[in-house]
């Protein structure tokens, strides 16, 4: 029998000895469907909390109605009700019906603020730096419908000597 013959005989062995074999079943364990399961949970918890910008107001805090429809960019948030201005989940100046102590602006820059947003601008210039990208200093300001315009002045200007120059100012959108 030349090598040719042979390697035919045991190719068409092979194919008679598989069309006996009976189709084993496909089963699905319960454990493939968990690990499905918490696939497309963790790809969903990735998801929803990939959303760059998620503002949540804080206690007693009115935000503005307006009919604009621009979508707010990623930056650093700053919290302002009527009775507190908040950076970072801490208090950093307290208020008066919607307007600043006069103690803690100096010049219209509010101290406390202006050391936490350096810390922070320090903080995200490294990170772009190291992206290779370039930094935007973009402040957004989640205030108070009751806020003072002073105050927002005094916040803006604060920002602004820390090289912050764009300002997005978040309101809830109404119809109309």
């Amino acid at each position: 029998m030349t090598p040719e013959e042979l390697f035919q005989a045991k190719k068409e062995y092979k194919k008679a000895k598989r069309k006996d074999k009976p189709d084993d079943e496909a089963k699905l364990s319960i454990t493939s469907l968990m690990d499905i399961v918490s696939i497309i949970v963790v790809y969903l918890l990735k998801s929803y909390a990939s959303d760059p910008m998620m503002i949540t107001p804080i206690s007693e805090q009115k935000i503005p109605m307006s009919v604009m429809d621009t979508k707010i960019k990623e930056g650093v948030a700053i919290y302002v009700s009527s009775r507190e201005l908040m950076f970072n989940e801490e208090v950093v100046a307290i208020l008066k019906d919607g307007e600043l102590e006069p103690s803690s602006v100096q010049g219209h820059v509010i101290q406390d603020l202006y050391t936490a947003l350096e810390e922070e601008r320090d903080k995200s210039k490294e990170i772009f730096e190291a992206r290779n990208e370039e930094w935007v200093g973009r402040i957004i300001l989640i205030g108070d419908e009751a806020l003072k315009f002073s105050t927002i002045v005094d916040i803006m200007y604060t920002a602004g000597r820390l090289e912050f120059s764009e300002y997005s100012f978040c309101v809830i959108t109404s119809s109309g």
